[in-house]
């Protein structure tokens, strides 16, 4: 899931994160102890795999632009 959020705080500065979060529900990972494992992974130095964000539609991107966009106009 590709996430971007803005941050005000008390000081008056704000902040932008973009992530990519991983909550996958596949077969490998669909019991508790398999998630955990998932979650444990890089700890032990495993890599963690993550796709790019690639949009092919000229609409959505348009979209997600904008709606980034919004997120530097003030409220």
């Amino acid at each position: 899931m590709f996430v971007a959020e803005k941050t005000k705080w008390e000081d008056g500065d704000i902040s932008y994160s973009l992530s990519i979060q991983d909550s996958r529900y596949d077969h490998n990972y669909n019991t508790v102890w398999g998630r955990i494992k998932h979650a444990a992974a890089p700890l032990f130095g495993k890599p963690v795999y993550f796709n790019d964000v690639y949009i092919d539609d000229e609409g959505k991107f348009k979209k997600l632009v904008g709606d980034l966009s919004e997120l530097i106009t003030d409220d």
